[in-house]
């Protein structure tokens, strides 16, 4: 059986591929079932899948916006081109099935999958679908999603409930291997993990070097800056007086592997409101402060956090209000035991479906069956 995965563009789309991809290989052995990942040419895409022994084939493909911009003039290249890789590799490929994550990189994989009569399945993982997968569902068999208010904007007989695939990568950290990793001796204060998504967040590493110095005398802080940001942080924190290592203060350019074990460690953690972001941190039932991106796409978001706020998930703060009085309030709130931190945890675990790996494999290989 082959199975091509396509989506990427962020960590977000590409981890609960390979999450869904090791699930098949751990119940099928090797010779009966291999993946093939369609996507953009990025530096991310290539390490993932070859961290997982993933084959890539690189397909062009055109971003679509709902504001004007000059790029559509590449874009209007690249999307036809796209198409055309598509076309012969698909027809090379031939797969059982296709899995796609979403995203404007799956549209031309989705829609030559559709012209030679391979299924499809696609993943929305947000709550509010994005113009691509609105789109391409219409060519798909079917549509798992994992948030309820997802259906209203996709065909209701194709959508099936499954909630976000996690990654083992995330699961079952060891708070002593953390600070092994970090060199962290002292353990007196609680710990914030601050994550701004597989690229970093620039408004967040801008807001928490501001508050360094309240927040340092308070809390432990590791802090994913993202690869391109990692050096201007670092030396803002020391010109600030902060030793790397030294100060409690522990910036990371991205986090792996090792991400499972920062999750055991941290009291609390500081997050954008990517669906997949907010599927991990449940599954390690972690309070969180969500900062959802002003101007998502769709403003998707903004309502993912505010889903999650409105079952009791999380406290949510918008750009406007990360503010150091605002935040040190809520993470002494987050770190300290008693109604509110319990409220938190109890709500976000509401957001993890451990059986979501799973369910989107059956359906799969239900698909590639029929």
């Amino acid at each position: 059986m082959k199975i091509v995965l396509t989506g990427g563009g962020t960590g977000g789309h590409l981890f609960p591929l390979v999450a869904v991809s090791n699930f098949l290989r751990n119940k099928y052995s090797n010779d009966k079932i291999n993946f093939v990942f369609y996507g953009p040419r990025g530096e991310m895409e290539r390490k993932i899948m070859q961290e997982n022994n993933i084959k890539q084939r690189h397909i062009s493909s055109g971003k679509l916006r709902r504001y004007f911009s000059f790029r559509y003039l590449v874009d209007a290249i690249k999307l036809p081109f796209g198409f055309l890789q598509s076309m012969f590799w698909l027809l090379i490929d031939m797969p059982d099935v296709v899995f796609a994550k979403g995203g404007y990189a799956s549209v031309p994989v989705v829609l030559v999958a559709w012209i030679y009569r391979i299924p499809v399945l696609i993943h929305e993982s947000d709550a509010q679908p994005g113009m691509a997968n609105q789109f391409i569902a219409n060519f798909a068999r079917r549509v798992a999603i994992s948030f309820e208010r997802a259906k209203i904007h996709l065909p209701a007989s194709k959508v099936v409930f499954t909630g976000t695939p996690v990654s083992d990568r995330v699961l079952n950290g060891s708070p002593e291997e953390a600070r092994k990793i970090l060199g962290m001796k002292k353990i007196a204060k609680p710990v914030v993990l601050i994550l701004g998504g597989s690229q970093g967040a620039r408004f967040i590493n801008r807001q928490i070097l501001k508050m360094l110095k309240p927040l340092l005398a308070e809390f432990q802080v590791i802090h994913q800056t993202g690869q391109n940001n990692y050096k201007g942080v670092v030396a803002e924190a020391q010109r600030q007086g902060f030793k790397i290592g030294a100060s409690d203060y522990y910036p990371i350019a991205f986090i792996n592997e090792e991400i499972k074990h920062f999750f055991a460690l941290a009291s609390v953690v500081i997050s954008r409101a990517g669906s997949t972001s907010i599927s991990e941190i449940a599954a390690n039932a972690k309070p969180a402060i969500l900062v959802p991106i002003t101007h998502s796409a769709n403003d998707h978001q903004r309502l993912n956090a505010f889903e999650v706020a409105r079952l009791g998930g999380a406290i949510v703060l918008e750009e406007n209000n990360f503010k150091t009085s605002l935040i040190m309030l809520r993470l002494r709130q987050l770190t300290q035991e008693g109604e509110i931190r319990d409220r938190i945890i109890q709500g976000i675990k509401k957001f993890y479906q451990p059986q979501a790996t799973e369910l989107i494999a059956n359906e799969l290989i239900n698909l590639a069956e029929e």
